[in-house]
């Protein structure tokens, strides 16, 4: 097998290299080209082609994604309490990595979800820098000390920040929608 043959699928811009399970009498996979990217054929131990509604995309080294990133503005110049902009996921884009920047003294920043029900409730962000640490809000963020969340959206979910203080200034929050 050759390297230009390597498998892999993104997560955000981090390319996570898939298992190569074929053994050497198999010859290589079965790559087949879809909408959506390069698709394995699934053939089980039987020699049978095994069929699934939806596969999973996956790149070979050196392809294009045909699903990229998406700037998403949540919160722009928020001076006073602010629901912002929401966010709901398509083409699969249901991880949002977000910063929260801005010139404000203190704000606070709830992280909240919406779904089937339409009702906003809280939900919590993971911290990219540290993603030990979890929050449904907080009161960090700013132009010389940034912070950086990220957040899964189920589908038929919506993401807002809610900006429900901001003391001196102006808050930021805008992020990339990624598969």
């Amino acid at each position: 097998m050759t390297i230009s043959k390597v498998l892999y699928t993104l997560r955000g811009a981090t390319r996570f290299m898939l298992p190569q399970f074929f053994r050497e009498s198999d010859g290589e996979p079965v790559l087949l080209e879809g909408e959506k990217g390069v698709f394995v054929q699934m053939v089980h131990s039987t020699g049978e082609v095994i069929s699934r509604a939806k596969p999973m995309p996956i790149e070979v080294v050196g392809g294009a994604s045909e699903i990229n990133p998406i700037s998403v503005p949540l919160q722009t110049g928020a001076a006073s309490p602010d629901f912002g902009s929401s966010y709901t996921p398509t083409n699969d884009r249901n991880t949002l990595f977000f910063s929260i920047t801005g010139t404000s003294t203190s704000r606070t920043i709830s992280f909240e979800m919406k779904g089937p029900n339409g009702q906003y409730i809280s939900t919590t962000a993971y911290s990219v820098i540290d993603p030990s640490v979890s929050s449904k809000s907080t009161t960090g963020g700013s132009t010389s000390n940034p912070e950086h969340w990220v957040v899964y959206i189920p589908a038929g979910y919506t993401f807002r920040t809610n900006v429900t203080a901001v003391v001196g200034g102006t808050v930021d929050v805008s992020g990339t929608a990624a598969v």
